[in-house]
């Protein structure tokens, strides 16, 4: 069975549908790797100041006490800033799901992602969202969704384990 059709992007959906999965993938795929580093820096700054280490020490760890903090709210707002971008340049694009994976084809370019690359399948108002790890994801909005494609992608899925 095949599902081939046009996905119509609007901006303001796509954006939304980034953040989403911006905000859950570090909720649920990689928490430890987003909060263990500010919490160790501000570990390692505290530690030397009690210590008196030299003012560099201290700097150095600070400078990424920084880095650590403002990284993740920079995606937050860069990342949908992206989406919406991409999503004003290639409103409409065609999708077509195998059994054995999902083709994406924008303009002379065509992205094959094969089933067992998903490792979920998430929600996002009016997006579904094939998770391919930490830090990327595959959004196609439900509205151009044919019948049964949605059951269809969560079964592939599934099925590719």
């Amino acid at each position: 069975m095949f599902h081939t059709f046009d996905a119509m992007y609007d901006p303001e959906g796509a954006a939304s549908a980034e953040r989403a999965f911006y905000v859950r993938s570090i909720c649920e795929l990689r928490r430890l790797s987003t909060f263990a580093p500010p919490v160790a820096f501000s570990l390692f700054v505290a530690i030397g100041r009690a210590l008196g280490a030299p003012t560099w020490v201290v700097a150095f760890f600070a400078a990424f006490l920084v880095l650590s903090v403002l990284g993740p709210v920079f995606f937050y707002v860069a990342r949908p800033l992206a989406a919406k971008r991409y999503a004003l340049e290639h409103p409409v694009r065609r999708i077509t799901l195998t059994p054995q994976s999902v083709q994406i084809a924008v303009g002379q370019q065509t992205a094959s992602v094969a089933w067992s690359q998903v490792k979920h399948v998430w929600e996002a108002s009016e997006y579904v969202l094939l998770v391919l790890g930490k830090y990327a994801s595959i959004s196609i909005p439900k509205r151009s969704l044919p019948p049964g494609a949605n059951e269809f992608i969560r079964t592939s899925v599934q099925d590719a384990g």
